[in-house]
């Protein structure tokens, strides 16, 4: 049975909802976007077909929303939530925006990561505006408010502390086991991004879901884990 647990890191308390199980050998972590919390994945871990991890980054849910807010600091937050589910090898899983902070930590651990799987983003961390900002912290995700979601000072200090970085060079000489998965009704995994995909990554699996808004959850939660899975 799936249970809230709590990792420390640099004076931060992070949340996770493990989904406990067999880990058969890999556990996954699993990295959400930013106005994700764990609860909205509770249903769908049964898919991914192990033990799995949803990791709640500092500022969001019920984990601490004490800075730093730095990619380097949201990355130590994943590697939190690793090291508190195995010292060994995992399966790296992430979803928009977490996918900047699930890399980072990947790259400095290549020899812990079986397989990384990204859901509807580009292996970049990607300054935003403060009006963009404030715009997806005033808004609603999902049905509620994303102020009921992400503390907002820990929100726009995330932003804030972004700086534009390419990961593609490092990803593309790592090769690891790759899955990438893009909706094309959003604009964020546009057609040169997903060219340079195929291009930079040639043995990936890369799947585009024709049906779905960049919640690639909809309208099948369960579609993105089943191609984890294998």
């Amino acid at each position: 049975m799936s249970q809230f647990r709590f990792a420390e890191t640099a004076g931060a308390r992070i949340r996770y909802l493990d989904s406990g199980g067999d880990d058969r050998g890999a556990p996954v972590v699993f990295v959400p976007g930013f106005t994700c919390v764990a609860d909205d994945y509770a249903e769908m871990l049964p898919a991914f077909g192990r033990r799995t991890a949803v990791v709640e980054l500092r500022g969001h849910g019920h984990s601490t929303a004490a800075g730093p807010f730095d990619s380097g600091a949201l990355a130590g937050d994943v590697g939190a939530v690793a090291d508190a589910l195995t010292s060994g090898p995992v399966h790296i899983v992430s979803f928009s925006r977490g996918t900047t902070y699930a890399l980072l930590w990947a790259l400095a651990h290549r020899d812990r990561v079986r397989s990384v799987s990204i859901g509807d983003y580009v292996p970049e961390e990607i300054a935003l505006s403060d009006d963009i900002a404030r715009g997806l912290l005033d808004g609603r995700w999902r049905g509620t408010p994303v102020s009921a979601r992400v503390d907002r000072e820990a929100g726009l200090a995330t932003i804030r502390s972004a700086r534009t970085q390419s990961l593609w060079e490092p990803l593309a000489h790592w090769q690891p086991r790759l899955l990438a998965v893009r909706s094309p009704n959003a604009p964020i995994v546009d057609d040169a991004a997903w060219a340079r995909y195929r291009g930079e990554f040639p043995g990936a699996a890369l799947h585009e879901f024709a049906d779905s808004p960049h919640d690639i959850f909809r309208p099948d939660r369960s579609r993105f884990p089943a191609l984890v899975r294998p």
